[in-house]
């Protein structure tokens, strides 16, 4: 009798490795959770980015729309070009390189 393990002890180390491999099953799972959560910020963060540039496109083609039409072309030859209507008068500002639209303070 005194060659058998004793029934606490096996409980104990049954109950010891149970512990250990729940301990390394929790810890194996908390990585991919952990990444999850940073891919889930990084999403969201990629999100509001792309609402920002959308805005800025939209930006750019209505100047570029403002550009292409009659009205703006006249407005870039009258600023970059010698471009004049018949009884106006051409002034060149040495220094000035196009419009001015308003005086900087």
């Amino acid at each position: 009798m005194a060659d058998q393990p004793q029934p606490r002890a096996g409980r104990l180390v049954r109950a010891g490795l149970f512990a250990a491999t729940l301990g390394v099953g929790v810890g194996l799972a908390a990585i991919p959770v952990d990444n999850w959560l940073e891919q889930r910020s990084d999403v969201d963060a990629a999100r509001e980015r792309r609402g920002q540039l959308v805005s800025e496109i939209a930006e750019i083609e209505a100047d570029i729309e403002e550009l292409i039409g009659d009205e703006g072309l006249e407005i870039a030859a009258r600023c970059y070009g010698p471009f004049v209507e018949v009884g106006e008068e051409l002034y060149a500002v040495p220094g000035l390189n196009g419009c001015v639209a308003a005086p900087t303070p």
